[in-house]
């Protein structure tokens, strides 16, 4: 249901990552808290700081093709994390 991303950053310039989902660019109501939309209607976030990054969040549990592009060379991802957990009241 949520995927996050450990996202690195030099310090410079920050860079936008594009996300699709199924090959799609996520739906206002699949993003995670850390994306937003260009105006070009693309999913992305923007990295300017070295931290987990909140990409998706599904209404339920279902399997999918999640894909991320950066033309930036420093792009680095350290780790995914991945939730199926109901959110509490």
């Amino acid at each position: 249901k949520s995927v996050n991303a450990v996202i690195d950053w030099d310090g410079k310039e920050p860079f936008p990552v594009l996300i699709t989902l199924d090959g799609q660019d996520l739906r206002t109501e699949d993003k995670g808290a850390d994306v937003t939309f260009d105006s070009q209607g693309r999913s992305v976030v923007w990295v300017d700081e070295p931290r987990m990054y909140n990409l998706v969040q599904l209404s339920k549990f279902d399997g999918h093709e999640l894909r991320l592009s950066a033309n930036s060379d420093t792009f680095t991802i350290y780790a995914f994390t991945f939730g199926a957990y109901e959110k509490g009241p």
